[in-house]
């Protein structure tokens, strides 16, 4: 058996990241071989992993016929889970929906996420519960669907915990779980353009900056309350920690440094700026200028 490791720029977080996935690999391959194999019971909606619990949510059919469901992942005090981009020291959720049954596609929402440093770089994602929204569209509108999920995913206190889980349900309707994932539903951020304004924030320009060998993406933002930025890039683009600076006229500049870039990377990319303040998320995609020349 191999473990693949993504790269992330920084050797030693790699290094303990892939030692613990190992690690889980090798105990599974061993208690593979102590006896002979078990059936695996029927999965049920909810799921015990590591420090943590995961619980499959259903609050009925959206008013475009798709099917509002959720994944719930409850964490014990004191640990984290990671968002879709972790960040310099997290594992991302791997969803297996390959199990379910009239079921075209399903579509992960992720609520605004928070940075966390964990002593050895920032971490991005959750450090309380969360539930991830679900938008699930079924393949015959009008037959049950039955979502089946596995998922890889880890939680973390001080080291990086690989767990995992599987959870399956029918959807129905249920007041319980849609209220549960209504604050959910609401941390989501809004996908507008670059200038239009959502929930206070609006990105005006983004582009990208290079002085020397330094490089970043510079994005001018308006409105009040904000507390972050994310920049997801396309392969081989990674970012670091966004810097803020507050202007005179009551906009921010985020300064977001570049990481690490394919070395070939010519003509313009794509990157989503997810940008976070108090009174909500909006996510904007931008056309950046790969090869900017140095001011």
């Amino acid at each position: 058996m191999s473990i693949g490791c993504f790269k992330d720029g920084t050797a030693g977080r790699a290094a303990i990241i892939c030692g613990a996935l190992a690690l889980s690999a090798a105990l599974f391959v061993t208690a593979g071989l102590a006896g002979p194999a078990v059936a695996e019971p029927a999965p049920s909606a909810n799921a015990k992993g590591e420090r943590s619990s995961i619980a499959l949510l259903s609050a009925g059919r959206m008013p475009d016929g798709a099917w509002r469901a959720g994944l719930s992942i409850a964490l014990e005090p004191g640990f984290k889970t990671y968002w879709r981009d972790p960040g310099d020291s997290g594992v991302p959720p791997v969803f297996d929906w390959s199990g379910s049954r009239n079921v075209a596609r399903v579509e992960v929402e992720w609520p605004a996420p928070r940075r966390f440093f964990d002593g050895v770089g920032w971490s991005i994602g959750y450090k309380d519960d969360v539930v991830l929204p679900l938008r699930v569209v079924a393949q015959d509108a009008g037959a049950p669907v039955v979502l089946d999920l596995k998922l890889d995913y880890a939680v973390c206190e001080k080291l990086c915990i690989p767990t995992g889980g599987h959870v399956a349900r029918e959807l129905t309707e249920s007041a319980e779980d849609a209220a549960a994932l209504a604050p959910f539903v609401a941390r989501v951020p809004r996908e507008v353009a670059v200038g239009e304004e959502a929930a206070g924030l609006a990105v005006e320009t983004a582009a990208i900056e290079r002085k020397g060998d330094d490089i970043a993406v510079v994005a001018r933002i308006a409105g009040g309350g904000l507390e972050d930025v994310f920049v997801e890039g396309e392969s081989g683009w990674y970012f670091d920690k966004a810097e803020l600076t507050r202007q005179d006229d009551g906009r921010t500049l985020a300064r977001v440094p570049v990481a690490d870039r394919p070395k070939a990377a010519a003509g313009p990319t794509a990157a989503k700026l997810t940008v976070v303040g108090k009174a909500g998320a909006i996510s904007v995609v931008a056309r950046l200028d790969a090869v900017a020349k140095a001011r």
